[in-house]
């Protein structure tokens, strides 16, 4: 396949199928941190010591301050080019770094009074800065990978099966249905030891095969006008990216808020209040992800192609509608099921309808966070359109920015509903019986998600970069690459 689409005078370039699989991986590696930070909770109130209100508040401190400092880790991405390219270098020493800081954050319980606290937030700032960094490359690489809009939605499709699939769904059947009996359904130390360091080691595995992946496209030719992009070098001149950008304003407040959703309904103390303690069965949170495996490959691929025929903007929004009609259903059958913990007890129907929508819902919801990835790359080019510009580290991490404000208050969030209904000290494990105020809490965890879910169908609506757009964007940077050829 050529590398260019119709020739090499054409406005698009195209990956290779491969490279595009083996990039995303990138995400993967990340996301697996991501998935771990899930049981940092447990670690901190269970074998640290802390107080639940302690931990959520410095968790949601932790992610703010990843997010105040996420545009100018952009800034500091922008500028950053070596004989070795713009991405790669940094992909490798921000895995490293994890891998570091996890050593020093789960290890905190050997410590004891102030040094403790202050070291666990020195951690977690040292995590929160070199995730960002390898995160937002994921993005900001993006418009060198390919320009093709036939080829760009491709990205979700390795996504799912490396990320929603491989990582979230494969990752809570494994914990749930292995590591955790295999520890007698204690999330202890010895559980933390065997857990993480299966983490770090697949994801080191993974960011080496996904710096594989954009090696051929992580030159300067790739970004933005090539040796004619405008250097940006004043603050005005990045501020001037943001100011009236309208599709980039309009998607970061979407991808904040759906990120939002989904590290809520991810998070471990969400996922035993709902599955061990409100349907009074765990091990089905590791049951669902496995039977959603098929579905979400069959329903992103659907999307997929629903994308490369119309737009990304469609595909976001039906899936988002999709959430909502789920999250409905769920929210009706708990109300009106009498007594939850028999839902998946009596048989019948109801189980069915509930596992069939927390399914829908879980696919729908990870679909937005995966395309806002590839829909990025289209923001990173309309700048490039209108200013010259290649600011993709920039733009990334106003992506990030907003999904770590938005996502801060996730564990604040859950901290206070668990404080709320009586849990002060520590959050409530499987073994708990079902009250009226754990009930209530849970319902309120899924509300939240739903409320959201009604705003960004009305805010999406509203972003500007369909098929038409898009096609102007890329007509004008061809253009103004045949008139440098020309000077």
């Amino acid at each position: 396949m050529s590398e260019f689409k119709d020739g090499q005078a054409s406005r698009y370039h195209q990956a290779k199928q491969w490279e595009i699989a083996f990039f995303s991986l990138n995400n993967s590696a990340t996301n697996l941190y991501l998935f771990a930070f899930g049981f940092l909770t447990y670690y901190a109130t269970g074998i640290a010591g802390f107080a639940t209100l302690l931990v959520s508040n410095l968790l949601g401190a932790a992610r703010l301050f990843d997010g105040i400092i996420d545009p100018t880790i952009g800034i500091v991405m922008d500028k950053f080019n070596t004989r070795w390219g713009k991405f790669r270098p940094l992909m490798l020493v921000s895995n490293i770094g994890l891998i570091l800081s996890f050593l020093l954050l789960f290890s905190t319980h050997r410590l004891s009074g102030a040094a403790q606290v202050v070291v666990f937030l020195i951690a977690l700032v040292f995590h929160k800065i070199v995730y960002s960094f390898q995160q937002t490359v994921t993005k900001a690489a993006q418009p060198a990978l390919t320009n093709d809009p036939t080829q760009r939605p491709l990205f979700s499709i390795y996504d799912t099966v490396f990320s929603s699939i491989g990582v979230f769904a494969m990752g809570q059947v494994v914990v749930s249905n292995f590591l955790a009996p295999r520890h007698n359904g204690e999330f202890n130390q010895a559980f933390f030891t065997e857990f993480l360091t299966g983490i770090m080691i697949l994801s080191a595995v993974l960011t080496v095969l996904a710096i594989i992946g954009i090696s051929r496209k992580d030159r300067t030719e790739y970004f933005g006008l090539g040796e004619d992009t405008v250097e940006t070098k004043s603050l005005q001149d990045y501020l001037s990216v943001i100011k009236g950008n309208t599709p980039l304003i309009t998607l970061a407040i979407c991808g904040g808020l759906m990120k939002f959703i989904a590290q809520l309904l991810s998070d471990q103390a969400f996922l035993v209040i709902l599955f061990g303690i409100i349907l009074g069965n765990y091990g089905l949170s590791g049951q669902l992800s496995l039977w959603q495996i098929v579905p979400n490959l069959i329903v992103v691929v659907l999307f997929t192609r629903l994308a490369t025929r119309r737009d990304l903007k469609t595909s976001y929004t039906v899936s988002i509608l999709i959430a909502m009609t789920a999250m409905l259903v769920m929210l009706a059958i708990l109300w009106t099921s009498g007594d939850p913990t028999q839902i998946f007890g009596n048989g019948g129907l109801l189980p069915i309808v509930f596992g069939i929508a927390y399914i829908a819902m879980k696919i729908s919801s990870t679909y937005p966070n995966s395309i806002v990835l590839t829909m990025s790359a289209d923001i990173s080019d309309f700048e490039t359109s209108r200013s010259g510009r290649f600011v993709s580290g920039l733009i990334g991490t106003v992506f990030s920015l907003t999904d770590s404000i938005a996502s801060s208050l996730a564990p604040i969030f859950i901290g206070f509903i668990v404080a709320g209904i009586g849990f002060k000290e520590a959050y409530p494990d499987a073994s708990e019986p079902l009250t009226d105020n754990l009930f209530n809490g849970g319902l309120i965890l899924l509300g939240i998600p739903l409320i959201l879910y009604i705003f960004v169908f009305i805010l999406i609506r509203k972003y500007p970069l369909n098929r038409e757009a898009m096609d102007k964007v890329q007509l004008a940077i061809s253009e103004k690459k045949k008139d440098d050829l020309f000077k």
